[in-house]
């Protein structure tokens, strides 16, 4: 066999790779996803949305139920921060209807009396204790016409705000009951019964139980006597 044919069988493949074999394949490499590919992933789409639906709604209400909660931490929370930087106690009052945080001015506090602080704070002028005296206001300070001592005293703590009032309303449709430390049964809060949470200057509370049950929901819930956070809490979706 002689150079020139060899030379010629040797381009023969190279001819035909570089024709219309190679091009058919460049072509069909550019197409897009197959019908088939398209229905599998649209199927799968549908079936995540689908168990994502309920979970979402799930932790919605559970959301919406949970509000209460909430509020009572957010309530706590503020009144033994003011309790500890004024050096004087706060407190929350539970009643049928909600609660409301506002200074501790009296340990046999009424709902009659709750009622006034209510509509008091609402008119944005009131005055929280009315057996108090003016120039006797902050009694660890020395505060009275005349001094209690003739030692130097420690300045008075700030005042962050005298009438500072805050409430929250519970749903219509809420029950619930209050567990103190001392207690040996919940109580209901039912009627015209109002109770304490008390936080001292020192940030201290006794430590409450809280049952609180609504159509959607339960909880149970405690709190700690040092830091008013919830140590412990059991949610029932109904």
């Amino acid at each position: 066999m002689n150079a020139g044919a060899w030379s010629r069988k040797s381009e023969a493949p190279a001819q035909r790779g570089s024709g219309d074999g190679p091009r058919f394949l460049r072509r069909n490499s550019g197409l897009g996803f197959t019908l088939v590919e398209v229905v599998i992933a649209l199927t799968i789409l549908i079936v995540i949305a689908a168990g994502a639906v309920p979970m979402f709604k799930g932790w919605r209400d559970e959301q919406i139920a949970r509000r209460p909660v909430i509020e009572l931490v957010r309530l706590a929370k503020e009144a033994r921060l003011r309790a500890m930087r004024e050096k004087r106690p706060y407190q929350v009052a539970f009643y049928q209807g909600g609660f409301v945080a506002s200074r501790y001015f009296s340990p046999y506090l009424q709902m009659a009396e709750l009622n006034e602080l209510m509509e008091q704070a609402a008119s944005g002028s009131f005055r929280l204790n009315p057996n108090a005296d003016d120039n006797d206001s902050d009694l660890d300070a020395g505060a009275g016409e005349k001094p209690k001592t003739e030692l130097p005293l420690a300045p008075a703590a700030p005042k962050m705000d005298d009438n500072w009032t805050e409430r929250y309303d519970l749903p219509p449709d809420t029950q619930y009951t209050l567990k103190f430390w001392n207690e040996f049964q919940p109580t209901e809060m039912s009627g015209d019964l109002v109770k304490l949470w008390v936080f001292q200057p020192t940030g201290i509370c006794i430590p409450l139980q809280l049952h609180l049950d609504r159509p959607g929901a339960a909880f149970d819930v405690e709190f700690n006597a040092l830091t008013a956070d919830i140590t412990r809490e059991v949610i029932d979706l109904k």
